[in-house]
């Protein structure tokens, strides 16, 4: 059975397929969903280290993932991904366990970055 470092919850296929192909390669096991109902039922929401998830999803949205997963696995950073970077978002985002933002448009390094960043987060918390 794999296991995966990154769970991918973008409706977008332009950026959920760039995004895969940047991370995986970097040498990242993404597993890749369209929406929220399909990343909760994946066998990569329970194993993965980081969850990158659009804000804007259909039917339920990120911010309803981020609750989600924050129940099963609190611990587990996710990284709102979204076009509309309000302050307000970004607040309510922070407030449901939101780890950290990337901004769209965004670059390779800047999704390099962010998913690093979230996965040395994890590891700083195990060591201490």
């Amino acid at each position: 059975m794999p296991r995966w470092d990154v769970l991918v919850v973008e409706d977008e296929p332009v950026v959920r397929g760039a995004v895969e192909r940047i991370l995986s390669a970097e040498g990242f096991r993404v597993a890749v969903t369209e929406d929220a109902e399909a990343a909760l039922t994946h066998p990569a929401a329970d194993e993965c280290q980081v969850v990158l998830s659009d804000l804007v999803l259909p039917r339920q949205s990120g911010l309803d993932l981020l609750r989600a997963l924050g129940e099963r696995r609190p611990d587990l950073p996710v990284v709102i991904m979204t076009g509309y970077a309000s302050a307000e978002a970004m607040a309510r985002a922070r407030e449901c366990g939101a780890s950290a933002f990337l901004p769209k448009p965004f670059d390779e390094a800047e999704l390099l970055d962010a998913t690093k960043g979230a996965m040395a987060d994890v590891s700083a918390r195990r060591e201490s």
